[in-house]
C-alpha cells in the first residue's frame, strides 16, 4: 500500500512539473498579464561574435579619369566624385560597425594609420541608378584576404518606399560588402588573429624607432611581414610606444566625428542629386536603347525595301511596297537620331547636377598637452602633420633631461 501511494505521489509531482514547464519560464502562455516573448521550442538568437580585430577604412579612391575630356563620356564629375569618396567611406564604415564583428572600425584619410585589417574601396560607377565599387581587404602583414566587385541597381520603388524615407539609395551595396568582410574575419584562425595583433603593434613601433624594433619582424620584397620575436611587455621602449599608439588612435577617433558631419552636411544636397540623377540616368539609358533599336530596325527596313523594289517590276505593287518599306526605315532611323538627342540632353542635365555639388573641408584645430595645434591642408596632410608631431614628442621623450 505504501508503494502504491508513493507511485501516485511521484505521478502527481511529475504532472505538476509538466504543467509548470508550459508556463512563463519556458514559453508559458497566460490569459492576462506579462508573458514570455520566447515561445516553446524557440531558441534565443545570440549576438554575433566579434573577431576582436580592428579595421581601418581609408577614404575610397574616387577613380577620376586623368584626361578631363573623359569626364563627360565616363559620367564622372570630379568634385562630386571626391565628395562621394568620403561619403561612401563613411557608409562602408557604418555598415561594418552594424555587423558587430570587429573590436573597432575607423575611417582614415589614408592607409598610413595602423589596424589589423584595411578595407580599401574604389568607385567604379555611380550615376544615381547604378553603383559599382571594388573592395579589397588586406591585413597588417600585407596578405590580401578579399578582392571583390559589388554592384547594385536602384529600383524606382526605392525612391518612394514609405518604410525608408530619405534613405540612401546605395545602402544595399555597402551592407553586402560588409557582410562578406565580417564573415571572412570571423573565419580567420585564432592564432593568426593573435599574430596580427602583435605585428600591428610592432609595425607602429618600427615607424617611430626602426633601429630598435625592426629586428622583431621581417618584411619580404613583396611587402609581406612575418613575426620573428615578441618584445617583453615590461620593455620600457615598448611601453612608451604603446602610450604613443593610444594617442594616435585617439586622434583617429576624433576624426570620426568630422567624417560623420561631412556626410550629414551633404545629405540633403546629395540625396536630391541622387534622386534626380536616377531619373536622368534611367531616361538616358532607355533613350540610348531606343535609339539603338530604331537605328537597327530602320537600317534593316531600308535595306529590305531597297531589295524588294529592285527585284520588282516598275510600277508594280512590289516596287511600291519596297519604297514604302524603305521610307518607313528612314523614318525609324530619324526617330533613332531624335532618341540619341534625348539621351544627350539627359547626359547634359546629369552634368549640371554633378557640377552643382561642391563640398569643401575645413582645417582642424587640436588641443594637445595644453597647446593648440592648427593642422592645415587635406585630412591626409593633417594626419601626416600629426604623426610628425608625435615623432617629435617621442624623440624628446627618449632624450633625458641632464643637469649640467
Amino acid at each position: 500500500m505504501t508503494h502504491k501511494y508513493a507511485l501516485l505521489a511521484l505521478f502527481f509531482s511529475a504532472f505538476v512539473v509538466g504543467c509548470a514547464s508550459t508556463g512563463s519560464g519556458g514559453g508559458r502562455e497566460y490569459s492576462v498579464g506579462p508573458g514570455s516573448t520566447v515561445r516553446a521550442n524557440e531558441q534565443v538568437v545570440s549576438a554575433p561574435i566579434s573577431s576582436g580585430l580592428s579595421v581601418l577604412v581609408p577614404v575610397m579612391d574616387p577613380n577620376i579619369p586623368e584626361d578631363p575630356d573623359d569626364y563627360e563620356d565616363e559620367g564622372v564629375w570630379p568634385e562630386l566624385r571626391r565628395a562621394e569618396a568620403n561619403r561612401f567611406t563613411v557608409q562602408m564604415n557604418d555598415a561594418l560597425l552594424e555587423t558587430n564583428a570587429f573590436e573597432s572600425v575607423r575611417v582614415s584619410p589614408d592607409q598610413s594609420a595602423t589596424a589589423h585589417l584595411y578595407v580599401r574601396g574604389e568607385i567604379l560607377e555611380s550615376n544615381g541608378e547604378d553603383i559599382k565599387i571594388q573592395v579589397t581587404v588586406i591585413d597588417i602583414s600585407g596578405k590580401k584576404l578579399l578582392k571583390k566587385k559589388y554592384k547594385h541597381r536602384v529600383k524606382e520603388y526605392d525612391l518612394e518606399d514609405p518604410r525608408s524615407p530619405g534613405q540612401d539609395l546605395y545602402a544595399p551595396v555597402f551592407a553586402e560588402a560588409a557582410a562578406d568582410i565580417a564573415e571572412m574575419a570571423r573565419e580567420l584562425d585564432q592564432d593568426d588573429k593573435e599574430t596580427l595583433k602583435i605585428i600591428e603593434e610592432l609595425r607602429f613601433a618600427e615607424a617611430y624607432s626602426p633601429e630598435y624594433f625592426s629586428g622583431y619582424i621581417s618584411t619580404s620584397s613583396s611587402g609581406r611581414t612575418k613575426l620573428v620575436a615578441q618584445p617583453s611587455d615590461e620593455d620600457p621602449m615598448f611601453q612608451r610606444i604603446r602610450v604613443l599608439r593610444v594617442r594616435d588612435q585617439m586622434f583617429i577617433d576624433n576624426m570620426q566625428g568630422d567624417y560623420e558631419r561631412f556626410s550629414y552636411q551633404m545629405d540633403k544636397d546629395y540625396l536630391l542629386w541622387q534622386q534626380q540623377a536616377f531619373y536622368e540616368t534611367k531616361a538616358a539609358r532607355e533613350a540610348r536603347a531606343a535609339a539603338t533599336t530604331k537605328f537597327f530596325l530602320g537600317a534593316l527596313a531600308v535595306i529590305g525595301g531597297a531589295v524588294l523594289a529592285t527585284n520588282s517590276d516598275a510600277g508594280s505593287i512590289g516596287e511600291l511596297g519596297g519604297i514604302v518599306t524603305a521610307v518607313g526605315g528612314a523614318a525609324a532611323i530619324y526617330s533613332g537620331v531624335e532618341s540619341s538627342r534625348d539621351a544627350a540632353s539627359h547626359r547634359e542635365s546629369l552634368s549640371e547636377l554633378g557640377r552643382s555639388l561642391n563640398i569643401k573641408l575645413a582645417p582642424r584645430v587640436m588641443e594637445f598637452e595644453g597647446q593648440t595645434i592648427e593642422l592645415q591642408g587635406t585630412a591626409s596632410e593633417q594626419y601626416q602633420a600629426w604623426r610628425a608631431f608625435l615623432q617629435d614628442f617621442y624623440n624628446k621623450e627618449q632624450t633625458p633631461d641632464v643637469a649640467l
